[in-house]
Order: structure tokens, then C-alpha cells, then sequence
């Protein structure tokens, strides 16, 4: 009697952490090709290549899954910014430029950020449970960039007059509010665009427009316009 054929199973059973790491990695890969709205359950898990009870195992829904997605990138995206602000011997105003450049650095990855960005948001809005871990990663995302502000204005002599979370948060927000605006309108200004705009924030915030070296980088030699 001929042995039966063996069927090789419709999804692999994996260990739990590589599941939930295909499940985070499928949601990524989902909303930045197919966008948040196409991004169902039923999406993530056919890229995922397990069921739509595992993700049910593992994750509450869909708005906790995004809420993973979007941490991951921030991680993600937090490392590279301090990497580039950790990098070599750098003064302080040197340190706050590291961050501004690699804000807007055109590997592709920002792309992606921004689009679990809206997904993210669009959660966030009608999803109470998710908002404290939010908050808090959130204010993880600035305390270092608050460290750098702080030193930038010891070393400007001026550090009274300077409230360091305020600047931090008008940066990251008008970083955040100009990757939305690119979302718009691509065309619209370039990423050295984007740049000058953070150094003109900084100037007047750490500088009040009298130090030469922002000046020049928030100048450049050139006036930004918009195109349509």
C-alpha cells in the first residue's frame, strides 16, 4: 500500500518571539506599501505567513500591532540619532547639527517612519489604552536631544534664558509637521530644505540670530521656495 504524501503545514510554527517578529516587521512592510487603511488583519498575517489567531495570540488587535510597528521604528530611528549625536569628538552645537542631518537623511527609512507615523496617530486618537506606553515613549525620544539643548546653551553662556524641553519639543514637532508636509507635496522642498528650516528654529531659540556658524548653516547661500 502506497505511502500516504505528507502535506507540508499551512504555516510554520515558529517560536513565539520570531513569530511576533515576523507579525511587527509584516505591519511595517503593509502600511508603507499598501497604506493604513488596506492594512487589515487578514493582510499582515498573509505576509506574516501564520493565522489570524496567532496575531490574536500574541497581540490584542490590530491597534496594538500598530503601536509595536511604529515603536520598533522609533527604536530604530532613536539609535541612528544617537549614533550620529554619539559619533566621534563633537562639540555640543556639532552634537544638536548630527541630529538635525540624520532627521532628514534620505535612505529611505524616513519613509516608512512616516507612514506608521499617520498609521500610529490614527490609533492613537481612538485608542485610549496605547496613549500612556505612547507618552512615555515618546518622552524617551526627547531627553537626549534635551541633554544635547542644555549643553549647547551652558556653552553659549545663556542657559538661564533657555528652556531646554521647549526647544526640544518645537524640534522634533516641526521635523514630525515637515515629514507630513513632504507626504503632501514631495516636490515641495528639499530635504536641505527641511534642514535649514530646524537651523533657523534653533538660531532663534539658542542664538537670537548672532551665531555664525548656524547662520551660515541656516543660510546657505540660497532662499527656499515653495513649489506646488
Amino acid at each position: 500500500m502506497p505511502a500516504k504524501a505528507k502535506h507540508s503545514p499551512k504555516y510554520e510554527r515558529l517560536d513565539a518571539e520570531v513569530r511576533r517578529e515576523k507579525l511587527i516587521l509584516a505591519t511595517i512592510e503593509a502600511v508603507g506599501e499598501v497604506g493604513y487603511s488596506a492594512t487589515t488583519v487578514r493582510e499582515i498575517c498573509r505576509r506574516a505567513e501564520v493565522s489570524p489567531g496567532l496575531l490574536r495570540f500574541h497581540f490584542s488587535g490590530k491597534a496594538e500591532l500598530i503601536f509595536h510597528a511604529y515603536e520598533r521604528l522609533l527604536n530604530d530611528f532613536i539609535a541612528s540619532l544617537l549614533d550620529a549625536v554619539r559619533e566621534g569628538d563633537k562639540e555640543p552645537r556639532e552634537r544638536l547639527a548630527a541630529f538635525v542631518e540624520a532627521c532628514f537623511s534620505a535612505d529611505g527609512s524616513s519613509e516608512h517612519r512616516l507612514a506608521m507615523m499617520l498609521a500610529f496617530w490614527s490609533e492613537l486618537r481612538h485608542t485610549p489604552e496605547i496613549r500612556a506606553p505612547a507618552t512615555k515613549m515618546f518622552a524617551a525620544y526627547r531627553k537626549e536631544l534635551i541633554e544635547v539643548i542644555e549643553q549647547v546653551a551652558q556653552v553659549e553662556g545663556n542657559a538661564d534664558e533657555v528652556d531646554a524641553g521647549l526647544v526640544a519639543i518645537s524640534l522634533t514637532s516641526l521635523v514630525d509637521g515637515l515629514w507630513l508636509e513632504r507626504s503632501v507635496n514631495p516636490q515641495g522642498f528639499s530635504l536641505e530644505d527641511a534642514k535649514l528650516a530646524c537651523y533657523g528654529l534653533l538660531d532663534g531659540f539658542l542664538f537670537c540670530g548672532t551665531n555664525e556658524q548656524w547662520l551660515q548653516e541656516r543660510a546657505a547661500g540660497r532662499n527656499i521656495v515653495y513649489h506646488d
